[in-house]
């Protein structure tokens, strides 16, 4: 009778830790979509908030070769971000680099697969490469025509330390709950062993080490599927920050050529409608508030309250638990005049997947 408890046993403990290995792995590949996914989002913002600068220069009616200014603007773009290592553009049809970040490109030729992907399509291109990636744009002059192409590599590095992180985190919840399974299991089915040491009739001690193992299995399972979100989400921070800081760069960027152009700080037209768009395309983002430099909302889309903790006593206000923010500075012709704010759920994965 003992070596079919210990049978069934090994049977049920199987089953269980290919449950739980599938859990894990399921889980894990959702997070590292979302995780790519914000990172994927954040080069696509920065890459068509460069883009249209460049291609402002272009209706202007000067052709790309002649546009000074777009080596500052590459410049500026790859300092701004230490994920890129060269930002460069290239003609459409020969392929030569025109501007770029590194002397040693300019006048060089570009791989033809890169003509020809930049060719095919108005939306980003992807090239992987040891190392790095390479990511392109498509650059169209004011008669709609194909001039150039704007590219940035960037290092795979963050990428690959995250999903590192997320495979350790994986392998170290299966392990855990996977011994704690085939221990509760065994509890289970060994039971009858219970009756000569504790005195116990067989039905009682059946019942005891029924509830006692499937109160470790449902306690196991609480804990750890939480523990392993939480996880999770601590390793996808830096991918959520990095997005962030790319939007309220963006929204920056936007004020302050408005502001450039002549248009007060307090009165820039149709910025709350634009703020509304950002978040409609960026699920994560709980709120976007532009404020004077004393602190005064201006401008306000989503709801920040959700977001924040307000101490009773003190009036001190907090980020609540599962939250970030990533502030930046705008300036106008005086000087500092506000700040943009983004207000970051880094719940959002559990939230929309599960």
């Amino acid at each position: 009778m003992r070596s079919q408890h210990l049978t069934h046993a090994l049977l049920a403990s199987l089953l269980w830790c290919a449950a739980v290995f599938a859990f894990a792995g399921s889980r894990f590949v959702k997070y590292e979509t979302a995780g790519n996914a914000l990172r994927d989002a954040g080069t696509q913002i920065a890459m068509t908030r460069l883009r249209d600068r460049i291609q402002v220069e272009m209706d202007k009616g000067a052709a790309l070769p002649e546009i000074e200014k777009v080596e500052r603007m590459l410049i500026k773009f790859a300092a701004d971000d230490a994920d890129v290592l060269s930002a460069f553009v290239f003609d459409a049809r020969t392929g030569r680099i025109l501007f770029g970040t590194a002397a040693a490109q300019t006048g060089s030729a570009v791989p033809e697969k890169w003509i020809e992907k930049c060719a095919g399509s108005r939306l980003p291109f992807v090239d992987p490469d040891e190392g790095k990636e390479t990511v392109g744009l498509p650059l169209i002059d004011a008669f709609a025509e194909r001039e150039g192409c704007l590219a940035a590599e960037y290092k795979t590095a963050p990428a690959a330390r995250m999903r590192e992180k997320m495979i350790s985190t994986t392998l170290r919840f299966s392990v855990r709950m996977a011994v704690a399974g085939v221990l509760a299991w065994v509890l289970i089915f060994l039971s009858g062993d219970l009756k000569g040491r504790f005195a116990l009739n067989g039905g009682a001690a059946r019942a005891s080490a029924v509830v006692v193992g499937a109160a470790v299995l449902i306690g196991c399972v609480k804990i750890g599927v939480s523990a392993l979100s939480g996880s999770f989400e601590n390793d996808l921070r830096p991918a959520i920050a990095a997005k962030a800081g790319v939007v309220a760069k963006n929204v920056r960027a936007q004020i302050e050529r408005a502001v450039k152009n002549g248009v007060p700080f307090q009165s820039v037209n149709g910025l709350e409608s634009v703020l509304n768009a950002l978040r409609e395309q960026n699920k994560e983002i709980e709120f976007i508030l532009v404020t004077d430099k004393n602190g005064r909302v201006l401008y306000e889309s989503g709801a920040a309250a959700k977001a924040f903790d307000a101490d009773r006593r003190t009036g001190r206000i907090s980020l609540r638990d599962g939250y970030y923010n990533a502030a930046e500075s705008v300036s106008d012709a005086d000087g500092a005049a506000g700040w943009v704010q983004i207000g970051v759920n880094e719940r959002f994965a559990r939230e929309t997947a599960f």
